[in-house]
């Protein structure tokens, strides 16, 4: 179990083990009464990333610089960006690469092919359902200037369409640093992690999964 704002919140590892985790009402429900903007709470078994996720549609980088509190914090939280929903079927959550390795600080591990084999499973819960994903693919890039081609993940916030889907899962396995032998058909929900990254000015490295059954 982990604590934010003294509320006890199940981890992944209590919801591989089935505690707290089960139909009926949200087990996060008391942090959204003690938050409305929480939406949900991601991790990755065996790894520092087990945060809530914030989501602010009229401003959504509020939690750029604050805490869940709302407190000024310069590691922020984990926040959807503009153009999502928690329960949308693409889902584009963003985080700070911290030095200390909080927040998306080891997102980057995802770089090696054998991190993703040893962690390949990514979950985010919102407070209507519960979400395993497998990861697709995981690659660098950066915030692209006017006029600059290439691919702007960051702008597919809307997949509903069959061609904007495949267009987007082709885009990023290409991208892809290796084969994670995920595949993902149209239907199938899609989450991307994104954080910052210093290979270049502007750098930022980017982890897609497609949604597995449980």
């Amino acid at each position: 179990m982990l604590s934010t704002g003294g509320k006890a919140v199940p981890t992944q590892a209590a919801a591989a083990s089935g505690e707290e985790i089960s139909p009926g009402p949200s087990p996060y429900e008391e942090l959204s009464l003690e938050n409305p903007d929480f939406s949900g709470w991601l991790s990755i078994e065996d790894t520092p990333i087990d945060y809530p996720v914030m989501y602010t549609p009229q401003e959504p980088e509020y939690y750029l610089r604050r805490a869940f509190d709302r407190s000024d914090a310069v590691s922020g939280s984990l926040f959807i960006g503009a153009g999502c929903e928690p329960d949308a079927p693409h889902v584009v959550i963003y985080g700070h690469n911290m030095k200390d390795g909080s927040m998306f600080g080891s997102l980057l591990q995802y770089a090696q092919a054998d991190h993703a084999a040893a962690h390949p499973i990514i979950r985010f819960d919102t407070l209507s359902q519960s979400g395993e994903y497998r990861v697709l693919a995981a690659f660098y890039s950066h915030a692209y200037v006017p006029g600059e081609e290439g691919f702007r993940y960051y702008q597919y916030t809307d997949l509903s369409r069959r061609e904007d889907f495949e267009e987007y899962v082709q885009k990023a396995k290409g991208a892809a640093l290796y084969d994670t032998g995920t595949e993902a058909e149209y239907g199938d929900r899609l989450l991307t992690l994104s954080t910052c990254s210093y290979h270049r000015e502007n750098g930022t490295f980017v982890v897609v999964a497609a949604s597995c059954p449980f």
